[in-house]
């Protein structure tokens, strides 16, 4: 599976590519009142509305607000434009396909493969989703 690399507190993440629209820098993010803290807000990439959420409390880590050399990765998603607050995107790699399980899952984060760079958590795109899902309409 090749997945996008992404880098957040210090810790390597694996997104599948075919979930990953397009990464882009954060722009204004406009902030949503009573939201939780993981919610980091909204902004308007290319003239479209999308909310931003931060990777961190969707892998097990809390929420950390946006820092404008930051990226925000876009997904492909079948209603709604969300895109993910990381810190730095690394690239796209290919995965090997031994990972192995999580002892303990860490919400979207289930497997860890050893890349040539060091260990990556291999995020599940479908619990991912999910959880945005239930972020977004709570």
């Amino acid at each position: 599976m090749r997945a996008v690399i992404c880098i957040h507190s210090g810790e390597r993440y694996a997104l599948p590519l075919w979930a990953v629209r397009r990464v882009t820098e954060v722009s204004v993010i406009a902030r949503v009142p009573r939201s939780p803290p993981a919610l980091l807000g909204v902004m308007n990439p290319q003239g479209r509305v999308a909310c931003v959420v931060d990777l961190g409390p969707l892998v097990g880590l809390k929420p950390r607000p946006a820092r404008p050399e930051g990226r925000v990765v876009m997904l492909q998603r079948p209603r709604g434009d969300v895109g993910l607050y990381v810190a730095e995107v690394a690239g796209i790699e290919s995965l090997p396909s031994d990972g192995e399980p999580l002892p303990q899952p860490l919400g979207a984060a289930c497997a860890t493969v050893e890349l040539a760079d060091g260990p990556v958590k291999v995020i599940d795109a479908e619990l991912l989703q999910r959880a945005i899902d239930n972020l977004v309409e709570a």
